[in-house]
This record gives structure tokens, C-alpha cells and sequence, in this order.
């Protein structure tokens, strides 16, 4: 029975305890520490807990405390605040330096005069005048008028111009040796490359001759190879004659003396006008004659 009735007053001894201690939390108002804003200083509680409570400032740290302080802390951002964005700062007045004359040369012309919807008219120039444009052999540099006069003064005896003799050109040389191996062909003689190599021989030999004997001015390679291209005319006449008569006999010996004499002439006066050597002219008639008894040859045999 002691046992029991223990047991009985135990429950009502711990809420009598209870009830004797809610009279003491009555009247004191409940806070929540998370809807506290802006900086707040520690206040000491009964357990020896520090809070923040509002309205006052924060106390300065002791000397030797390690808590961080703001003055420093304030200072060391501003110096490196301030060459971060002096750096950038000088790096963004370059940039805009090197911007002005590439967008103004640019943007001037694009935004400036244009408007919307209007485009301006496309500027078109003709350098070449079409109605006044040289023919065409003259931009070639062949002068027909020339070609021709040459042609006569060998073919006729004509005299020539130091001027024209000077004007060179292969036009008139090319077409005279395709002539005589045409007219060979027609004769049953296969003899184009003969002809060609035997005339740029030719020519190397007697301009080398030529610039040795010659005492006042030399020649070059070119105007040698028009002089004796020129010349060849009357061998031409011959492969044309070899084409109806043969000229394996006494008369064709005879026409080629004839035709050898006539080139001879004709290309030693070319030579002796061009370069000034009328004193030595039959001096150079003598290899000039021997290029053109080659051809003979090859003419007639």
C-alpha cells in the first residue's frame, strides 16, 4: 500500500513544480533572432551566450584579439581597387584611340549621307577609250608599212631610211622563211627545220662577226636576224622557180649565182646603213654570201 500511494503523489509533486514555475516566463516577450537586421553587439545572457540586440553599434575589438578589422581591410581593397581599374581604364583609352580612325573612314560613308531605303548609284569609269584605240598590229608592234618597204628596198633596190632599218621586226622574217619552205614542200622537199636552224645559225654567227669588225657601234641579235630574213626574198624567188623547172642544171646554176648575188647585195647595204659601215661594207658581204649560198643549196639539192 506505501508502494502504491508513492507512485500516486509522484505525478502530482512534478505538476505542482510545474505550475510554481510558469508564473516566472509570464510577461516577457518572445524574440526571433532571424528577423533582426543590420548589425547588432553581443549582450551577455544568464548561460553565458552572447546576442545580437538592435539599436547599438558593435564594440572595437580588443589589442591581441584576432578578429578582423575593418580599417585594413578597407584600405588593402581600395589600392588594389584602384590599379585594377586604372589598368583597365588605360587599356579601354587605347582601345578607343585605335577605334576612332578605323570606325570613322568606315561608319562615315555607310550612316552618313546614305538614308533608308535609298542606295546610291553605282559609279562605273572606263579607263579605255573603245573609239580610240590603236589597231591592232600596231599594238603588236608590227608596222605593215615598214614590212613592206623593206621588202621593196631588197626586192627593187629601193634605198631605205637609217630610221627604218633601225625599227627591227621578225613578222616580215617569219613569214619569208614559211614561204620558202612552203615552196620547198612543193617541190617534194621537206626542209622547215633546215631553213630555221640554219637561219638562227646564221644570224648568231654573222652578229658576232659584225660587233667584232665594227668600230663605231655594234648589233644585237635581233635586227641581224631581220636584216637577214629580209635578204632571203630572192632565194624565195628561186624555190618558187625550182617548182616548175628543175634546177639541177647549167640555168639553175646560173639563177643561183644570180639570186646569191642579189641577197648578198642587198643584206651587206642593210648592214652597212644600220651600223655605220660603208668602209667595210664588202668586208661583211663575204660571210653574209656564204649563209646565203646554204640556203641556195638547200634549194636546189
Amino acid at each position: 500500500l506505501k508502494s502504491f500511494e508513492i507512485a500516486r503523489t509522484k505525478p502530482r509533486i512534478k505538476e505542482a513544480a510545474a505550475k510554481a514555475a510558469r508564473p516566472k516566463m509570464a510577461g516577457q516577450p518572445v524574440t526571433n533572432p532571424l528577423s533582426q537586421t543590420g548589425p547588432s553587439h553581443m549582450a551577455p545572457s544568464a548561460d553565458g551566450l552572447q546576442f545580437f540586440t538592435p539599436g547599438q553599434a558593435p564594440q572595437a575589438s580588443q589589442p591581441g584579439h584576432l578578429g578582423p578589422q575593418p580599417g585594413s581591410m578597407g584600405q588593402m581593397g581600395g589600392q588594389i581597387g584602384g590599379q585594377i581599374g586604372g589598368q583597365m581604364g588605360q587599356m579601354g583609352g587605347q582601345q578607343g584611340s585605335m577605334g576612332g580612325p578605323i570606325a570613322g573612314p568606315i561608319g562615315g560613308p555607310i550612316g552618313g549621307p546614305s538614308q533608308a531605303g535609298s542606295f546610291p548609284p553605282p559609279n562605273y569609269s572606263y579607263d579605255d577609250d573603245v573609239d580610240n584605240e590603236p589597231p591592232l598590229l600596231e599594238e603588236l608592234g608590227i608596222n605593215v608599212e615598214h614590212i613592206l618597204l623593206r621588202m621593196q628596198g631588197v626586192a627593187l633596190f629601193k634605198k631605205l631610211d637609217e630610221e627604218i632599218l633601225r625599227d627591227a621586226d621578225l613578222s616580215g622574217p617569219l613569214m619569208i622563211c614559211l614561204t620558202l619552205g612552203l615552196a620547198l614542200l612543193l617541190a617534194g622537199k621537206l626542209q622547215f627545220g633546215y631553213v630555221y636552224g640554219l637561219a638562227a645559225g646564221g644570224s648568231f654567227g654573222i652578229c658576232c662577226l659584225i660587233n667584232v669588225m665594227s668600230q663605231k657601234e655594234g648589233i644585237d641579235l635581233y635586227r641581224t636576224m631581220s636584216i637577214l630574213g629580209y635578204g632571203l626574198i630572192p632565194i624565195v624567188f628561186l624555190a618558187i622557180f625550182g617548182i616548175i623547172v628543175s634546177l639541177k642544171s647549167s640555168f639553175g646554176s646560173v639563177m643561183a649565182a644570180i639570186c646569191i648575188a642579189w641577197a648578198t647585195a642587198s643584206s651587206s647595204r642593210f648592214f652597212a646603213i644600220a651600223i655605220h659601215m660603208q668602209d667595210q661594207r664588202w668586208l661583211v658581204a663575204y660571210p653574209v654570201g656564204l649563209v646565203y649560198t646554204f640556203f641556195t643549196l638547200i634549194t636546189i639539192f
